[in-house]
């Protein structure tokens, strides 16, 4: 691949990323992780965990306090909490270049880049985003300073490599660890170089990575294990090292801990095909090629990525939990399959037709979505859509007529119109979904006009909580503290139609101050989507104040 394409691509593709920066954050995990972030900042408490005043044991600490770390630098808004996550996609990208280059060559590198920064899923968790976009950059680069570190001793990649496997470790649990060793340790054992697997350099790196967990280990362990009278789990002496060692993920794969789910195996193939697009049927042509090499004993040029792959998926897929963005975790080792699949059949011609076929099915599901949405959602923001269709027919026509026919010419048109797809649901469909979010505009409608007043939820809701100013109390189903006013003034209530409701049954008079119409934009359905019936699809609330 020619340097600058990859270039042009490269920097359209981190340019996508970067509008989802000045998008509001989704309602549910989004906005819960934003809110824990920022109470790090607000009550100064950087070690105990709380949701809605009380202790909160699921996920480990290491997002929360960098993204705390950025609210600390630009304030508690939705920028501050997505900025680290696109700066650690960033770096995922810059190390998927590097352990190819290293593994293989060059362009299979710029191929890879290419094909992790246009996959659909990545870009929708860099808007919507988790935990996954930091758990991508410190696994792939764990995997690369402990790949340099298999051939030769290293300081550098022996602190590098530990610190970003205890960094995994305290971002999604001790679970990571696998990949990183499948990857390494099952490239050694097929490359059949035993004595390096075999080195006291190995038992350095876990005692590094168990010292560098330290403080997530104190912070459990501070908040739950050092006082057994907390009801969590709706249980005593519930041990925040036991559950964070243990029940946070393998509990969850043997469904034996204390959050369950209800597994399916053919779960994550299928969430593949969307989550991987448009690159997932070359994905799994790729992965069935390698696995039909090794069963025919034929060496393949590096196994880091086909275990970094295989070995995970198969535990995801027989796990009872499952939810889609685990697959994010291993798209960069999936990335590296396909680049150099794609690069040594590059001149096949049965490769090229099955590429050809596969990539314009993609392109054209991209089309009917985006024609779809366009006539049924009606976003309305005529200008942008124009200019991005436009772009996109200038660039498709400059590729046909510039770049010989041929498996390159087919890659570019299909990064073309990813990025059309991408860049019309973060610039167009996204900022119109956000405006359903009844929290979000009752959190900036009460520091706009009720800046000085206190703010009650009726219900526990996270996002406006963190879209507020103000420090915001939920009563969780009771009336024992309802009062009109404080001593700092008026009191607004944020409250739905079953909250007014049961003020009624009892006799209490509100006023209404302002009704926001809202939707749950995270579970989308045909009547909100069309335009025509999606009035009847808002559910109503309100900021209200009591009667004094």
């Amino acid at each position: 691949m020619k340097t600058k394409p990859f270039l042009f691509f490269l920097a359209a593709l981190l340019l996508v990323n970067l509008t989802g920066l000045f998008d509001g954050l989704f309602l549910g995990d989004s906005a819960l992780y934003a809110q824990i972030s920022k109470s790090f900042v607000t009550s100064h408490n950087w070690w105990n965990i709380y949701v809605n005043g009380q202790d909160w044991l699921d996920k480990p600490h290491f997002p929360f306090w960098i993204c705390a770390i950025s609210m600390q630098i630009f304030g508690t808004n939705a920028f501050a909490y997505k900025l680290p996550s696109v700066l650690f996609f960033f770096l995922t990208l810059f190390y998927t270049y590097r352990l190819s280059v290293k593994l293989y060559n060059k362009d299979i590198a710029q191929f890879a880049v290419l094909i992790l920064a246009s996959s659909v899923h990545i870009i929708i968790s860099n808007n919507d985003t988790r935990a996954e976009a930091m758990l991508l950059a410190l696994v792939i680069g764990a995997v690369y300073h402990l790949f340099k570190l298999s051939h030769s001793f290293s300081v550098k990649h022996l602190l590098l490599g530990s610190l970003l496997c205890a960094a995994a470790i305290m971002t999604k649990g001790i679970f990571v660890l696998i990949i990183v060793f499948a990857a390494i340790f099952g490239h050694l054992l097929f490359k059949r170089e035993f004595a390096k697997i075999l080195k006291i350099k190995w038992l350095a790196v876990i005692v590094l990575t168990t010292v560098f967990v330290l403080p997530e280990l104190y912070a459990v362990y501070s908040q739950f294990d050092m006082h057994p009278e907390k009801v969590v789990f709706g249980n005593t002496h519930v041990s925040g090292l036991k559950f964070f060692l243990w029940d946070s993920q393998f509990g969850r794969f043997f469904n034996t801990g204390p959050i369950k789910g209800h597994g399916d195996p053919f779960f994550f193939f299928h969430t593949l095909l969307w989550a991987f697009a448009p690159w997932a049927i070359l994905g799994y042509i790729s992965l069935f090629a390698s696995v039909i090499a090794i069963c025919k004993r034929k060496p393949l040029t590096e196994y880091v990525m086909l275990f970094g792959f295989v070995v995970m998926f198969a535990i995801f897929s027989v796990s009872r939990f499952q939810l889609p963005h685990y697959t994010n975790i291993l798209l960069p080792f999936l990335a590296i399959i396909c680049a150099q699949y794609l690069w040594n059949n590059r001149d096949k011609k049965w490769f090229f037709k099955t590429f050809r076929i596969t990539q314009s099915l993609f392109s054209g599901v991209f089309f009917i979505v985006l024609a779809l949405i366009i006539v049924f959602f009606r976003a309305d923001n005529w200008l942008i859509t124009s200019v991005i269709i436009a772009a996109t027919t200038i660039v498709l026509v400059y590729v046909w007529r510039t770049v010989s026919p041929g498996i390159i010419r087919w890659f570019y048109a299909s990064m073309v119109c990813t990025i059309m797809f991408l860049s019309y649901m973060n610039l167009v469909f996204y900022p119109k979904l956000l405006t359903y979010q009844s929290a979000t505009n009752a959190g900036e409608y009460v520091n706009t006009n009720y800046p000085n007043s206190s703010v009650v939820n009726a219900f526990y809701d996270p996002l406006m909580e963190f879209c507020t100013h103000k420090r915001v109390q939920c009563l969780n189903g009771s009336f024992d503290n309802l009062k009109s006013a404080d001593n700092n003034g008026k009191i607004i209530y944020y409250a739905d139609q079953q909250f007014i409701d049961l003020l009624t049954s009892k006799g209490i008079k509100c006023n209404e101050i302002k009704a926001f119409d809202g939707f749950h934009i995270t579970l989308l359905n045909k009547r909100f989507i069309y335009y025509k019936t999606r009035q009847s699809a808002l559910e109503r609330t309100w900021l209200i104040e009591l009667d004094s």
